[in-house]
């Protein structure tokens, strides 16, 4: 597993997603972040609501798989930082990352697992950059990196700078 600062992480060719434990800091990164509880999203229906609250989801946002990659992969523009600056990357933090579909079937966790790379590349297009942040404890941080990656979604570790 690859280690970077959060900027470089925001920056980089590499995984869409990444690994830290505690948490991290935003500032300065450029980005609009939302935060969301990993333990509120166990279920798809979970994630599906708490995701498209936090990133504005159009009314006629569908509560499937594809209609959440179209949603993810075409967040809105003109987003702003804590700063009120205009935001060049777009960053999700999930907080207790080990509950995150915990109680879905195998097949969609894989598939949000997997989704993060077809977001990012997206949003890229058009000039935006984008990351998902799995925030555990160092206890869970093994258990958690091993189920990302045994879902074939490579993570990067994020070193605390």
């Amino acid at each position: 597993m690859t280690t970077a600062s959060l900027t470089e992480f925001l920056a980089g060719e590499g995984p869409a997603t990444a690994l830290a434990v505690g948490d991290v800091t935003t500032y300065r990164t450029g980005a609009a972040v939302r935060r969301l509880p990993g333990d509120r999203m166990r279920t798809l229906d979970g994630l599906y609501d708490l995701f498209a609250a936090a990133w504005d989801f159009p009314g006629h946002f569908g509560h499937n798989k594809d209609a959440f990659d179209d949603c993810m992969g075409d967040l809105p523009t003109g987003l702003r930082t804590p700063t009120g600056a205009r935001a060049t990357a777009l960053l999700t933090v999930v907080s207790d990352a080990g509950r995150l579909l915990a109680d879905a079937p195998e097949g969609d966790f894989e598939w949000f697992a997997t989704s993060p790379a077809h977001w990012r590349e997206r949003l890229r297009r058009s000039g935006r950059r984008f990351g998902l942040v799995l925030l555990t404890s160092a206890d869970d941080a093994a258990a958690v990196a091993g189920r990302w990656e045994g879902a074939g979604a490579p993570l990067m570790r994020l070193r605390q700078d």
